[in-house]
């Protein structure tokens, strides 16, 4: 059976022996887990003592299936810990930590070893870089939780509804998920700064619509846009055109942008659960409801819209 593995590291501004003696509990797991927080009510069940070699945790839900996991070994630089999957199908994997102490911070690596059934080779690119991505929103919040005590992440499943059509300006760009929070404001600044030049009336709040996001790869080909009141004819590189009426699935995010990942994670593990089809291309749009420059980070509300077909 091929096989695939992810690594994925963070730094922490905290002493390596707090990290692993938190990363070792279990019951921490539900509060920076990149898919139980998608799932607050998924019933989790706990064995052993908290900390210790044979202790381990059982989940069983609706979003994230069911499985579990046992620590297995621990020491002061690694954590090695078998899973076992249940639902959606039955699989096995090795997750491990390794923490290598800096001068009072910490490296944290989370890596993980499974492998495909032989018919699924081809997924292989796909998993890595889709389970890649759920690894760094985890390492995301473990690094906000250690080192603030919290994580500004909140979300809704707000479902099914109608997308009226929409007139828009943009400017497109391409980059990787991890750049977009420097091209997005960016691009809407000469958004803000053509339509003051040439009196275009905006009519909403600010959009980012995915065309196509490439999941090998993890870069997104991306219309950055404001809404406006009708079609204008406009010079390049802008782009006046028109998102057509369509049914959406939608996820409120209450929440600083940089955790916004767990929203379109939540938004796909519902339509995927509760047989939503969804549109290839384009994917669906980020809808940006507070303005950053006057709404506190953590008190951010955006919307993640996938097209449905």
């Amino acid at each position: 059976m091929p096989a695939y593995n992810v690594e994925r590291s963070i730094e922490i501004e905290r002493p390596a022996q707090e990290v692993i003696d938190y990363l070792s509990d279990f019951r921490h797991w539900p509060i920076w887990s990149p898919w139980l927080i998608m799932e607050p009510d998924c019933e989790v069940t706990y064995q052993g003592t908290p900390g210790e070699v044979g202790a381990g945790y059982h989940w069983s839900g609706k979003l994230v299936g069911e499985g579990r996991m046992t620590l297995a070994s621990r020491s002061d630089s690694e954590l090695r810990i078998p899973l076992e999957f249940i639902r959606p199908f039955r699989s096995n994997a090795q997750a491990d930590f390794h923490i290598l102490p800096l001068n009072g911070r910490t490296q944290v690596t989370w890596t993980l070893s499974a492998k495909l059934p032989f018919f699924l080779f081809f997924l292989k690119a796909t998993m890595e870089q889709s389970l890649g991505m759920d690894y760094e929103r985890g390492l995301r919040m473990l690094k906000s939780q250690l080192e603030t005590g919290s994580i500004p992440s909140q979300m809704t499943l707000i479902g099914r509804r109608s997308q009226p059509s929409m007139v828009y300006l943009a400017l497109r760009g391409e980059a990787p998920a991890a750049e977009l929070s420097s091209l997005i404001p960016a691009q809407f600044e000469q958004l803000h700064e053509y339509c003051q030049q040439h009196d275009i009336q905006v009519t909403g709040a600010p959009f980012t619509l995915y065309e196509y996001m490439d999941m090998k790869t993890s870069v997104n080909s991306v219309r950055n846009a404001f809404p406006i009141a009708e079609r204008v004819a406009v010079t390049e590189p802008f782009i006046c055109s028109e998102l057509d009426a369509c049914e959406t699935y939608v996820v409120s995010h209450r929440g600083a942008y940089p955790f916004v990942g767990n929203a379109w994670a939540m938004a796909f593990f519902a339509a995927r659960h509760f047989k939503v089809k969804l549109a290839k291309q384009p994917v669906g749009f980020e809808h940006y409801l507070s303005d950053p420059q006057t709404v506190p980070a953590e008190q951010l509300e955006t919307e993640i819209v996938l097209i449905a077909r």
